[in-house]
């Protein structure tokens, strides 16, 4: 007899044509539960965590020989032009939160470089998964700052990493691949080799009700990761059918001849001679234009099928690596490109985790230096009267004190 997570068995659930409205009430009650207690796409979420932390850093380096002239004091879009922008009742309600971000012209240039290195240091620490519960929300703040300050030089790419921010803010994406797991790692490592014993809540009245909070702690943000992974999500599948659906509507699209007019604006002509070679196949750019069409569209439904969204996901990356080579959109290409990895099962990347830490094993390493003797080794921590195993305590099992895996 198998048993489900909130621990009824199958047999004891009730049947949809005995009884449906109890049986509904089973469903909701059990994806409810396993919404709160079950994070899902970790490793995708830590993907994108150090892709866009990664990709603005590229970005801010990149643009640093004009970082002045694009966002500085001097830059054309004035701190005086933003606010009265802002302030214009003709814009939506987001627009009167655009005052704060001009601080990056505020205060002359000292002001402005200073902000600057924080900018790329908290790009650097979000890359790197550094007490993301912080840098995470700084990182957001840091991309719609940037993107406030001058308004005329956001692209699709700025739009889709900004929102991405936000979203990863809400998030557990410091829970694989960052330097906050590696630390959690070592000091498990090192209370199991001094022998101290994992703090549990006491097993009082008192010990019962912070064991509660911590629960419904834990409850409360494995349900805000739960629920922004689900919005990222339905954000990469919103871009693509509104991408969709608009080039359905266009003429250029419906007669296959938009992307060899696109080949032929010299703004989207970063190597003209790759672009002249394309343009001449006009078969294979006509399929292509109504291939994109096709799969921005189904993909919203595509990502439902077990099968169906991994031959959707190779063409959609296919579709953006061209962008970003022939067009010269890398910012955009990458932004979506990495907003795709969330999509993928956690058997994928914990695939690719594992080869990653094979190929870097094999890499040559430098020389450990020795560690200085302890002059005096803490005494090992007796451990808790509460009993670890919840079929030995009077205690029901979610009354159980225990301490949470984000502590």
């Amino acid at each position: 007899m198998t048993s489900e997570p909130d621990g009824t068995a199958a047999a004891d659930r009730p049947k949809f044509l005995h009884n449906p409205l109890t049986w509904i009430a089973a469903k909701a009650q059990q994806s409810f539960v396993h919404l709160t207690t079950h994070a899902v796409a970790l490793h995708g979420i830590a993907i994108l965590r150090i892709g866009y932390g990664s990709l603005y850093l590229i970005f801010l380096l990149h643009e640093y020989p004009k970082h002045d002239a694009l966002w500085g004091p001097e830059a054309p879009w004035t701190p005086a032009l933003n606010q009265q922008f802002a302030n214009d009742p003709g814009l939506d309600w987001f627009a009167v939160d655009r005052w704060w971000y001009t601080f990056l012209g505020h205060g002359g240039s000292t002001w402005f470089e200073l902000w600057y290195a924080v900018a790329v240091v908290v790009c650097l620490l979000t890359a790197l998964g550094w007490r993301t519960r912080f840098t995470s929300v700084c990182f957001a703040l840091t991309i719609m700052a940037f993107t406030g300050r001058n308004v005329f030089l956001t692209d699709g790419g700025d739009n889709v990493m900004g929102l991405m921010a936000i979203y990863l803010a809400f998030t557990r994406c410091g829970t694989h691949w960052s330097l906050d797991a590696r630390r959690k790692r070592r000091q498990a490592e090192a209370r199991a080799r001094d022998g101290i014993a994992e703090f549990v809540w006491a097993d009082t009245p008192g010990g019962r009700f912070w064991a509660e909070v911590d629960r419904t702690r834990e409850e409360i943000v494995t349900f805000l990761h739960n629920t922004a992974t689900l919005v990222i999500a339905a954000q990469i599948c919103v871009v693509y059918a509104a991408a969709g659906l608009y080039k359905s509507q266009g003429s250029y699209w419906q007669n296959g001849t938009a992307l060899y007019y696109t080949l032929h604006l010299d703004w989207f002509r970063p190597w003209p001679g790759l672009s002249n070679f394309v343009a001449g196949q006009s078969v294979m750019i006509a399929i292509v234009a109504y291939l994109t069409v096709f799969v921005q569209i189904a993909f919203p439904f595509a990502v439902f099928s077990r099968w169906l969204k991994y031959p959707c996901l190779v063409a959609l990356l296919g579709m953006h690596f061209s962008i970003a080579v022939v067009m010269g959109l890398p910012l955009f290409s990458a932004a979506m490109m990495i907003g795709d990895a969330v999509f993928l099962p956690e058997s994928v990347w914990l695939w690719v985790g594992r080869r990653v830490r094979r190929e870097l094993g094999r890499l040559p390493r430098l020389p450990r230096l020795p560690r200085l003797p302890r002059l005096t080794r803490p005494t090992p921590r007796p451990a808790p009267a509460t009993p670890q195993n919840p079929e030995e305590s009077a205690l029901p099992h979610q009354g159980q004190p225990h301490r949470s895996p984000s502590h």
